[in-house]
């Protein structure tokens, strides 16, 4: 970061001096939560670690993200960033786990819904005592946590609901369909219609072919098959690492107003393309 940016002006004179990684070296509180004591904070961010790295894969996993990610921001171990660094940490979280395949973050939804974000996450951080035998079984109230990981798991909902929507898989073997045959008949690019097999395989596993894998799949001649083969990959619809090597699905920028009309409606817009 520059350094004009690790400088951060708090009241009229005080100024903290930001190192990055470096834990907080004062006490502070935030709204109605006293932070822990700063010399503690190894130990609570070991503690925390543990606990929730140990959480087996599954519904208890993502209990135990969205629960991590109050109790970071309970610990506030950074003098400032705390927010930044729970939310990109839910966001990996989430991503190791193999729930967003990158295509949704909860982070769009915690920003449409900041102020139910920070009201939930300072009732979950409001050190509440324990009201009554049903709440938790600790000195404090376990409902502001409860109601916390309510809100995060519907944020997630939402934001898968709100992708599926936009990206609409159910219809993309049309849409392949139609930018392969916008390639062959309108642009005459050398890119073949007998390329959706192999593309929409692609597209739903995320993976790579050989390359006689997919020449097989489009039921082309040898020849034929290399040269379609060549014209996807020379027009961005397949990617390789080397000239011989394996090819998988490919999302050029060209491309983008047919695969996902909805979310890229812009791409109707870009300049007019030439076939190189």
């Amino acid at each position: 970061m520059p350094a004009e940016d690790l400088l951060i002006v708090q009241g009229e004179r005080a100024q903290l001096h930001v190192v990055p990684g470096e834990f907080r070296q004062r006490e502070v509180q935030v709204g109605r939560h006293v932070a822990p004591a700063h010399d503690s904070l190894p130990g609570l961010l070991a503690r925390w670690s543990q606990f929730y790295g140990d959480t087996r894969r599954g519904e208890a996993a993502l209990l135990a993200l969205a629960a991590a990610h109050q109790r970071l921001g309970w610990i506030h171990p950074f003098g400032d960033g705390n927010g930044r660094v729970m939310r990109l940490h839910t966001h990996a979280v989430l991503s190791a786990l193999g729930y967003t395949n990158g295509l949704w973050s909860p982070l769009r939804g915690f920003a449409r819904s900041a102020d139910r974000y920070y009201a939930c996450l300072a009732d979950a951080d409001a050190d509440a005592p324990r009201q009554g035998d049903l709440d938790g079984r600790g000195n404090l109230s376990e409902q502001g946590l409860v109601a916390w990981i309510d809100y995060v798991l519907d944020v997630c909902l939402d934001q898968v609901k709100f992708m599926s929507g936009l990206l609409d898989i159910s219809a993309m073997e049309r849409r392949i369909a139609a930018c392969l045959a916008f390639e062959e008949e309108s642009l005459r690019s050398g890119v073949r219609r007998e390329s959706l097999r192999p593309l929409h395989y692609l597209f739903l596993t995320g993976g790579e072919l050989e390359r006689g894998e997919f020449k097989t799949m489009t039921g082309l001649g040898e020849r034929t098959a290399v040269s379609a083969l060549s014209a996807l990959v020379r027009r961005g619809l397949l990617k390789s690492d080397t000239p011989q090597g394996k090819v998988r699905f490919g999302l050029p920028l060209h491309a983008l107003r047919f695969y996902f009309p909805s979310l890229w409606p812009e791409a109707e817009a870009d300049a007019e393309v030439t076939v190189r």
